[in-house]
């Protein structure tokens, strides 16, 4: 197992920003103590004279900048240790005013050096006495950075456990959505293998070379777009037609398909194979049913800001007063919407006792509604489906138009 990679603190990221974080410290840190000396000179310039108030003020601000950056490197080790909020207190006080009074006998000592060296002198260091009204307002200097140094770090490091939450909670939608998906090919795998092997069986062996080949260009197709939860309509129908094509040389004829789509539609995202388990039941039990065969009609449409997609085949329906089934596809089905849309998506199965291609024939639609997928950022890849639609996914967006329905039909 390769050992993880050890990250610099200085390299790391401010959450929501490009800024390493010790570039944001030093900008604060010299943006701060650059503000505070041109405070504190133009209170001086009611003391002194010009030069004088800049030499002290500028040592003031320098003794104050150097002293909190070893203040610094003493959080920084007081952070790695959770303290109670009692001992934080009294480290942050301590250290505030215990520094003040470094700060001011710095101040004092390095005054006197540069008297002396102006006035060509030898100095007479000696420590100075410390006002009680210097020590305070000093001390409530070093206090305010201090809490200030804690507060941003504070805040950086919630924003970045919260960005590490959503980065755990996004890979477990992850693994569950690509679990999802290769619980569903197997699926559909093994029963189009088993409907090969019928075939083989049953001597078409024409047939059934047929449908491998088709089931190759399916299964290529699939793996080409492996990497991706969502595709574009587009894409998805010709998953459709690929599956529809391998199923029509089992049923020929037997087999009747209608697909109604609106351009508009066509470069919005779908969960990639959505449609193909509710067509396979279709399938299954509006045509494989019946002995003259039956229809399945496939629409996308856009109603209301939602993308809907139904498959509705002419079939006997559900029996009266039946539950609905929730076998794998529509279970898998169900399963991915939430976890790519929640609350935004449904899936309903209805069997209605009119309408469809046959009047005296209840019809059972698959209907499923989601948002219209929002804009995706990447590379530019184009993607071929029926009638020449070309969708760039990088500029896939949210549209809220009504869809003006262009149909397509494959018999």
């Amino acid at each position: 197992m390769a050992r993880p990679s050890v990250v610099p603190a200085g390299s790391l990221r401010v959450p929501g920003t490009q800024l390493p974080k010790g570039t944001l410290f030093w900008l604060l840190q010299s943006a701060a103590w650059a503000a505070f000396g041109a405070i504190m000179f133009v209170w001086g310039l009611e003391l002194w004279p010009v030069s004088a108030a800049l030499l002290n003020k500028a040592i003031l601000t320098a003794t104050g900048f150097l002293l909190t950056l070893g203040f610094r490197l003493l959080y920084r080790r007081a952070r790695a240790r959770s303290l109670p909020p009692v001992v934080f207190a009294a480290m942050v006080a301590a250290v505030s005013f215990g520094g003040a009074v470094v700060w001011i006998e710095a101040h004092w000592l390095l005054m006197l050096l540069s008297y002396a060296a102006m006035s060509g002198t030898r100095p007479a260091l000696r420590l100075g006495a410390v006002p009680i009204g210097t020590l305070l307002y000093d001390g409530f200097v070093l206090l305010a950075w201090s809490l200030l140094y804690w507060g941003i770090n504070a805040w950086i490091e919630l924003a970045e456990q919260r960005e590490r939450a959503i980065r755990a909670e996004a890979q477990v939608v992850e693994a569950r959505l690509r679990a999802l998906r290769f619980q569903l090919e197997p699926h559909f795998l093994f029963n189009t293998l088993n409907a090969i092997s019928t075939l083989v069986v049953e001597g078409k062996s024409a047939a059934a070379a047929s449908m491998i080949a088709r089931l190759s260009d399916f299964l290529r197709m699939t793996l080409e777009a492996s990497d991706v939860h969502e595709i574009p309509v587009a894409e998805e129908l010709e998953f459709v037609r690929r599956y529809l094509e391998i199923e029509q040389v089992r049923f020929g004829a037997r087999l009747r398909v209608s697909v109604a789509a609106s351009s508009e539609a066509m470069c919005a995202l779908v969960p990639a194979l959505v449609l193909q388990p509710l067509v396979e039941n279709a399938v299954k039990h509006g045509v494989l049913a019946r002995e003259d065969g039956g229809s399945v009609e496939v629409t996308v449409m856009r109603e209301d800001g939602v993308l809907r997609l139904s498959v509705v085949d002419d079939g006997p329906g559900m029996p009266a007063g039946g539950a609905v089934g929730r076998g794998l596809g529509v279970a898998n089905t169900i399963a991915r919407l939430a976890g790519l849309y929640g609350e935004g998506s449904r899936l309903a199965l209805i069997s209605s006792p009119t309408g469809g291609l046959a009047a005296s024939e209840s019809t059972t639609p698959a209907s499923i509604s989601a948002p219209i997928a929002a804009s995706v950022s990447r590379s530019t890849v184009h993607h071929h489906s029926p009638k020449g639609v070309r969708c760039a996914r990088e500029t896939m967006s949210r549209s809220r138009t009504q869809a003006d329905l262009s149909r397509f039909t494959k018999h």
